[in-house]
């Protein structure tokens, strides 16, 4: 089977970034890990952004995920079929506004 890579850059709500933030290393990046075809998960707070050339909001966390399967689409639909059941609780201190996710595959590596 395959790897990939899963990153998603979200944000909460101004002014609820450490309700957001203790959410999701306390109950999401585990709610998340136990879903078939994620085989690892590391939740990163930003020290520094740079963004060029867009308008880009600053994100509050930085997830990285590794995904094993035939296809990262469908596990990353399986999580998003769980997200906000009974499984997987979602905060409302997050907001989807300016959310990024990307999966891939490693094409280089060092280190």
């Amino acid at each position: 089977m395959a790897r990939f890579k899963y990153i998603v850059l979200s944000r909460a709500h101004p002014g609820r970034e450490e309700e957001f933030a203790e959410w999701y290393a306390s109950q999401h990046l585990g709610d998340v890990a136990r879903m078939p075809g994620v085989v690892g998960a590391q939740l990163v707070r930003p020290d520094f952004q740079r963004v060029y050339e867009i308008d880009a909001p600053q994100w509050t966390l930085l997830t990285q995920y590794e995904l094993e399967g035939d296809n990262p689409e469908a596990i990353i639909d399986s999580i998003k079929a769980a997200s906000g059941t009974e499984a997987m609780p979602m905060s409302d201190a997050l907001t989807k506004a300016g959310m990024i996710q990307a999966a891939g595959h490693v094409i280089a590596e060092i280190g």
